[in-house]
């Protein structure tokens, strides 16, 4: 499937939670220039530069402009994330870094957000694909699916048999 370029407001809205993600720190500064030099359409981050940003943490002010860029509640977020919403609230308040399980949750989500932005011929497709059901996942969407790193690989593994025209 060809995919569509990626919109101008969702580029921009990626772009400022690539940089709060990767503002942390002074040494993840430097790889704020390789993401901006990407076209941000099937961005691939990587293992290495996830391990980096792991190590670093995420800021809990990430978390509502990946829910708004995922199209995802506080409520639905922090059930991905495997947090309570009075705990992502306290992170919040107080502007904490996430705790590791949920900052991977997070790059998860914008991976697999970004691999289906890739399959799908239009966001919009991506996004409805993301939250349906899915009879492949025992019913569970694919974001909940991605709460755990098999449930994620599992969505990696529909969304390239999507893509490449496996039966799915």
């Amino acid at each position: 499937m060809q995919h569509s370029p990626i919109t101008p407001t969702r580029s921009v809205a990626l772009w400022s939670i690539w940089q709060l993600i990767l503002s942390q720190d002074d040494a993840l500064k430097s790889d704020c220039t390789q993401v901006a030099a990407s076209s941000l359409v099937g961005f691939k981050l990587g293992n290495d530069l996830a391990y980096k940003i792991l190590k670093v943490g995420i800021t809990s002010k990430a978390l509502d402009p990946v829910g708004d860029f995922l199209g995802l509640s506080k409520s639905l977020i922090a059930n991905y994330l495997d947090l309570d919403r009075g705990t992502v609230s306290r992170l919040a308040a107080k502007d904490q870094l996430l705790p590791t399980h949920a900052a991977e949750n997070v790059l998860r989500l914008l991976e697999l957000d970004a691999i289906a932005a890739e399959t799908f011929a239009t966001e919009a497709e991506a996004s409805v694909w993301l939250r349906r059901p899915h009879p492949m996942l025992d019913g569970e969407t694919p974001l909940a699916a991605a709460k755990t790193s098999f449930g994620s690989q599992r969505v990696k593994d529909i969304l390239l048999a999507i893509k490449y025209g496996g039966v799915v």
